[in-house]
């Protein structure tokens, strides 16, 4: 079992409630709330393994260099013939070499090239949604926009663009152990890593092929290393695709169940820097990442809890974002705090991504705002994964004139 898989079993292990549940599944946070006050910020279950639930234990795991993925870590197929590891999963210094072929996807350059194409895309996905007075944020605006940005940004050839996002969705949901995903869908995950890897590696002969695939394209030299950047371009995509869908769905529906936030935001304006600093509290609120698993690469320990070697350590990133000894009120909404959550974590594994997806939750939600959202009464229901964690359908009211105010 992969070490994502572990970490749903401690869960299922551990805590007194099923995550298989509709009631988990929809909003987590209470079951977080309860266990961490019946067992503390660290706890250790009955087979040796631990579960964080506390914000400052959690940061310095993910500071920590002696808790990582270590051999737990699972191999993508990637139809070379050759299994490889991504660098989001693997230690340094492998993790290191290989993140530093991809990191200059993500220079301050480049996503300054891409602000405006974010901005206005954003503007034309939301006011073509709004002309019939309703429309669904998460099919109509945060998929169509993630889906733009990955593509771009990777190279993705425009006749495989479709194919490439589908897949994508099966990849994070791919993230939890089988005995929580239905055979119908485990083989439709197995067919679209397969398929995903085969359209990678064929985009990387393609002469045509551009942005980071063109740039990895040009090292990818033997087996081994086309098969490793194959296997980093499919985590890529579901990575900075799924989890994009998730920040912007997850905040606007914060945002539609905030209604006193939503009206002063509203009313102080919708400049990027005001929606930029919402942002900050919709990761913390509602992060669409919910976990992050790591093993224990040496005898260790956490605030003085001792971890041995190849334990492997449960880090709840929601419900350490909610921690009350780091912030009042934690299961409210308030756009007025300073921006201290772990939704991309922390040290050599921090999220690469994290200022792309800012810049296109920014400018969806800005977006949105002039168009005052408000909510319908179409029951909102989230995806049954539980390492990611997404909103599959809002549906929120439009008004078709946009507020024209910076």
């Amino acid at each position: 079992m992969d070490t994502a898989g572990t970490l749903i079993d401690c869960l299922m292990r551990q805590f007194p409630f099923d995550v298989s549940a509709e009631e988990f599944v929809q909003d987590p946070y209470p079951w977080y709330e309860e266990a961490r006050r019946r067992h503390g910020p660290v706890h250790r279950t009955r087979s040796g393994d631990l579960v964080v639930l506390g914000y400052f234990e959690a940061q310095a795991v993910l500071r920590d260099p002696r808790f990582g993925h270590g051999a737990q870590t699972a191999q993508e197929p990637t139809g070379y013939g050759v299994p490889a590891r991504t660098f989001l999963l693997t230690d340094p210094p492998g993790h290191t070499r290989q993140r530093e072929r991809v990191r200059r996807a993500f220079t301050a350059r480049e996503l300054l090239s891409l602000r405006r194409t974010i901005g206005e895309t954003a503007a034309d996905l939301v006011a073509a949604a709004a002309r019939s007075g309703t429309a669904d944020v998460v099919a109509d605006v945060a998929r169509p926009l993630s889906a733009r940005v990955v593509a771009d940004l990777i190279g993705v050839p425009e006749d495989l663009r479709d194919r490439f996002t589908r897949a994508a969705s099966l990849l994070v949901r791919g993230m939890d152990p089988p005995e929580l995903i239905d055979p119908g869908t485990q083989e439709s995950i197995a067919r679209a890593r397969l398929c995903l890897a085969r359209d990678i590696g064929a985009a990387l002969r393609r002469p045509d092929s551009s942005g980071l695939l063109r740039g990895l394209a040009q090292d990818a030299d033997g087996p081994a290393a086309r098969a490793e950047t194959v296997a980093t371009c499919a985590q890529l995509v579901a990575a900075g695709y799924e989890t994009t869908v998730g920040l912007i769905g997850n905040g606007m529906h914060a945002l539609l169940g905030h209604p006193g936030e939503l009206a002063r935001l509203t009313a102080g304006g919708h400049s990027e820097q005001v929606t930029g600093r919402t942002v900050e509290e919709l990761l913390r609120f509602d992060p669409p990442i919910q976990l992050a698993p790591r093993s224990a690469l040496v005898d260790a320990d956490i605030a003085g809890t001792p971890v041995p070697r190849g334990a492997v350590v449960s880090v709840l990133l929601g419900a350490a974002n909610r921690d009350p000894r780091v912030f009042p009120e934690p299961h409210r909404l308030r756009l007025d705090r300073q921006p201290r959550h772990l939704a991309f974590g922390l040290g050599s594994h921090y999220c690469l991504g994290a200022a792309l997806a800012r810049l296109e939750a920014t400018a969806a939600l800005r977006q949105l705002l002039r168009h005052r959202p408000r909510p319908t009464a179409d029951r909102v229901t989230y995806s049954p994964a539980r390492v990611a964690r997404s909103v599959r359908s809002l549906r929120v009211r439009l008004t078709p004139e946009a507020d024209a105010r910076p």
